[in-house]
């Protein structure tokens, strides 16, 4: 069995990731912390769930840290250990990003409307607007024509016609939620996204510009604990679509699990994004000449595979 990759792995892994995003400060800065028996000491005093990399880098950022270069950033980290830490603790990786509303719509496509939408993980809402971005793949568009916000995904395999359901009702989830009206929450979330991921800060504002003008309704609350006592709000003559992307993998497995047999007992229909082999119900086949980088997650309905595609939901590979 291969063990677990180590923390100084998963900052060099997103070293990686990152640089090809466009952030050379960051991929920097994670190359560092990689390889910093001290650094590493003192994000391990965290606890497991604020390790990521990129809340570790985003948090420093909000602190006012350094952004580089590493030497400068590493001495701010020893110097602060109490601060950072404390902010690090009441802190989670909220990305939000936009773009994975492009699978998650095609996936909404198939399901006969109206409906109400309910998704996990919903940080400020923005993933609850598919119907009020617009979204082309090649030639096919769908969504909202005349929308700020207009997403393209590279579909390898046929779409055919895509026609969005009507949404009648939406809600979120999330252990914080944050509000679009909030300077200081929306600061947060650009604070989580990569210094020179210039195309990403100018949608996250276009998103935003949206959402204010639609507010959804973000309750706070857990993805297993309170999933059935919002999902009781929801209109009983629409469809009920649960949606998760990226989310379950903050979940102990056996928290995930019960998430899982928790929707199915609703009874909703479930649309899924989430990093392929996560997920044991959700098997996939890859389909031939996939790379490696844009099969990092499956795009899911009812825990039925229809497509993988890279980590952002912006180039996707359907299985069948």
């Amino acid at each position: 069995m291969t063990p677990p990759p180590t923390l100084s792995d998963r900052f060099a892994a997103y070293a990686d990731a990152v640089l090809l995003e466009g952030s050379p400060t960051w991929a920097s800065a994670a190359r560092g912390v990689a390889a910093d028996a001290e650094v590493l000491a003192l994000v391990e005093r965290a606890e497991e769930a604020r390790r990521q990399p990129v809340l570790v880098l985003a948090v420093a950022r909000w602190l006012g840290a350094p952004p580089g270069p590493w030497p400068e950033l590493r001495r701010w980290l020893l110097d602060h250990p109490d601060r950072f830490l404390d902010e690090l603790g009441r802190r989670l990786t909220q990305t939000n990003d936009v773009r994975r509303t492009s699978p998650v719509s095609l996936a909404l496509a198939r399901v006969e409307g109206p409906v109400a939408l309910l998704e996990v993980g919903a940080s400020a809402g923005l993933g609850l607007l598919p119907d009020r971005y617009g979204h082309r793949a090649g030639d096919v568009r769908w969504g909202a024509p005349d929308s700020p916000v207009q997403l393209e995904v590279v579909v390898h395999g046929d779409l055919g016609e895509v026609r969005l359901p009507e949404v009648v009702w939406r809600a979120g989830l999330d252990l914080d939620p944050l509000d679009v009206l909030s300077a200081e929450d929306v600061g947060w979330l650009e604070a989580l996204l990569p210094p020179g991921a210039t195309g990403r800060a100018a949608l996250l504002a276009q998103a935003v510009s949206v959402a204010a003008d639609a507010l959804p309704r973000v309750e706070r609350g857990d993805a297993v604990d309170d999933l059935v006592r919002l999902a009781a709000e929801a209109p009983r003559d629409a469809t009920l679509v649960v949606v998760s992307t990226g989310t379950l993998v903050y979940l102990p497995g056996r928290r995930r699990q019960e998430f899982v047999d928790l929707v199915r007992g609703l009874g909703a229909r479930w649309i899924s994004y989430e990093r392929r082999g996560l997920l044991h119900d959700v098997p996939v086949v890859l389909p031939d000449g996939v790379p490696p980088d844009e099969s990092f997650a499956v795009l899911a309905l009812d825990g039925r595979a229809l497509a993988v595609g890279d980590a952002h939901g912006t180039r996707l590979w359907t299985t069948g």
